[in-house]
């Protein structure tokens, strides 16, 4: 049985994509666990009124996606955990997809696949376009959070690192995905990347706002602290910085001032995270792999 655990904060209705996604799925042997970290019962409420048919738990909850997804844990039944976010969808085959990938590939714990907008394309990330064993130098291009699908015998005493992911309080706002990846890795357990298995979501408009420039810094800060936790090298860190420094001159040159600031932000997050102190219970050991994530 799967156990999905969708957490959410600030909306409601939206979360209709994804149930009706699920109640289309021809592998129906399924549980939903809602984190909720509303603080003013709206989400309580909102399920009052609807049939979801499918059962489904709510868990109150706080302290962002990770502490959600932790919390949704402790609450499942289930033998293989996914994390699909509250405004995607599932395609109506993937759960059975998914299922027979574990059943035939036994040596493999967790499974990632990749996004997809209307026009089929990527719509959060840049994916890798072959499947593959996932590895510590590809991995960013290897995860997304909400296609993430993970062996409850594999996960063990993993858990999402609550100082990262979005909400979370110290501002690492992203790479919490990578690092669960990692963390398993250092376990011993092996993952696989295809970009057969597809979610739905919607692609994010640029606005080039305060609003998109602050959480463009807070996913930088996510991405600096995800490279000196796991010990990548300077040179290696030194190479992201770099490229996106290319992307400030290159905004600049095409007379694109409020894009250049989304690439500053970017540039001062990952520096921040970079230079952040890593608690001695986060520290993961050195792996052997070639440097680079290929972000």
């Amino acid at each position: 049985m799967f156990s999905l655990i969708v957490t959410t904060i600030g909306r409601t209705s939206e979360l209709g994509t994804l149930f009706r996604s699920l109640r289309d799925q021809n592998y129906q042997d399924f549980e939903v666990i809602v984190a909720d970290q509303n603080k003013d019962g709206r989400l309580e409420n909102y399920l009052k009124t609807i049939d979801p048919g499918f059962p489904l738990k709510r868990v109150e909850s706080s302290g962002g996606a990770s502490r959600g997804r932790n919390d949704g844990l402790a609450a499942a039944s289930g033998d293989i955990f996914g994390f699909p976010d509250d405004d995607c969808a599932f395609p109506p085959t993937l759960l059975r997809d998914v299922a027979a990938f574990f059943e035939q590939r036994p040596e493999f714990g967790y499974l990632s696949g990749r996004s997809f907008a209307d026009d089929g394309h990527d719509s959060v990330s840049r994916h890798a376009k072959t499947a593959s064993e996932i590895r510590r130098e590809t991995v960013h291009a290897q995860c997304i959070e909400f296609a993430i699908f993970i062996r409850r015998s594999a996960l063990g005493p993993t858990r999402f690192d609550e100082s990262m992911g979005p909400g979370s309080a110290l501002g690492f706002h992203c790479d919490e995905g990578p690092d669960l990846f990692l963390q398993l890795a250092a376990r011993g357990i092996r993952g696989y990347y295809d970009p057969a298995f597809a979610v739905w979501h919607p692609r994010p408009v640029s606005r080039y706002d305060a609003k998109e420039i602050d959480r463009t810094f807070r996913y930088g800060c996510g991405n600096g602290y995800f490279y000196r936790k796991h010990g990548y090298s300077s040179s290696c860190f030194a190479r992201q910085m770099i490229r996106t420094c290319c992307g400030v001159l290159l905004s600049l040159l095409m007379l694109k001032p409020r894009k250049a600031e989304l690439y500053m932000a970017r540039l001062r997050g990952r520096w921040k995270g970079w230079n952040a102190p890593i608690p001695a219970q986060a520290s993961a050991p050195r792996l052997l792999g070639t440097e680079g994530t290929g972000q």
